[in-house]
């Protein structure tokens, strides 16, 4: 493969790798505690972030173009998925950081989004009716709330994992 290609690939694969983890820690540790601390203002900031400012979408393709360009390099560092290179060590370490990541993008893509979604429907729901919610709509916001912190937290895991074995992989020597 092309060398210019490789680098190229390279410099999408880590800026959006560092965008997507970024963007999970900056969003789990720091925008979620602060949204539940402003209280009545929190699912207004909440729903400007996704919204106008696009949060999920943004997401969405740092996490895409993380997992295409990381693809594309696996399949080129493999030799074409070359099973002696898979038993080595940094073939090892590649596979395990390629399936974290890969579990993390399909939490994000099927848990957190749609999962956040729905809450922002509900939460438009409860807004327009101009009066708190009925007990179906609590239990319903508790439920997928629950829902999106079990999402988020196993994404958060993969991620860090992901991020733990493509930074050391190509050291391992066994």
């Amino acid at each position: 493969m092309n060398a210019f290609l490789l680098i190229v690939l390279r410099l999408v694969h880590v800026a959006s790798g560092i965008l997507w983890g970024g963007a999970a820690v900056f969003l789990l540790f720091f925008v979620k505690p602060s949204v539940k601390a402003i209280g009545a203002a929190g699912p207004q900031f909440m729903q400007s972030l996704v919204e106008r400012r696009r949060a999920p979408l943004f997401m969405l393709g740092a996490s895409v173009l993380t997992v295409v360009s990381g693809g594309i390099l696996y399949w080129f560092s493999s030799g074409g998925f070359n099973a002696a290179w898979i038993a080595s060590g940094p073939g090892i370490g590649f596979t395990i950081g390629s399936a974290a990541a890969l579990i993390g993008f399909l939490f994000g893509a099927f848990g957190i989004g749609p999962t956040s979604a729905q809450m922002g429907a509900l939460g438009a729901q409860i807004a327009a009716s101009g009066k708190g919610p009925t007990p179906e709509q609590a239990a319903r916001m508790e439920a997928l709330e629950k829902r999106l912190n079990i999402a988020e937290r196993v994404d958060f895991i993969m991620l860090a994992l992901a991020i733990l074995m493509m930074a050391t992989a190509r050291y391992w020597t066994f």
